[in-house]
């Protein structure tokens, strides 16, 4: 390994990999598959940078630009759904926060004997 680019394809490789990986019973070749087929790069490419890496030197102009185009997307679709999620729990915040605006406030901070107090007078 030697160019700065097969560093960052392996980098965007192995993300994409563990993005696409489905769980227990799925297994590597199913993933690389999938991978190879949302990418457009060769799955015997894709088996090189895995396990083949450290007899590589370099790597192919158009795997990186795919692989890279690809690293890109997944990050743009994790940060539109933190965006989304972010959103939301600030919309149920201010929903609360509303709700407790509307609550009485009069009886806050009183003891007991003060609230028993105020008891017996709306009472008369």
């Amino acid at each position: 390994m030697s160019t700065v680019a097969l560093q960052e394809a392996l980098h965007f490789h192995d993300v994409l990999m563990d993005a696409e990986f489905k769980g227990r019973k799925d297994n590597e070749g199913a993933a690389r598959f999938r991978l190879s087929k949302k990418t457009g790069v060769p799955e015997s490419y894709l088996f090189r940078l895995t396990y083949k890496r450290s007899q590589m030197r370099d790597v192919a102009g158009e795997v990186y630009r795919r692989l890279r185009e690809s690293y890109v997307a997944l990050c743009e679709k994790h940060e539109a759904a933190a965006d989304a999620y972010r959103a939301e729990r600030l919309k149920i915040e201010a929903e609360r926060n509303a709700n407790n605006q509307s609550l009485p406030l009069g009886r806050m901070g009183m003891g007991a004997s003060e609230m028993d107090a105020m008891a017996g007078k709306e009472k008369e």
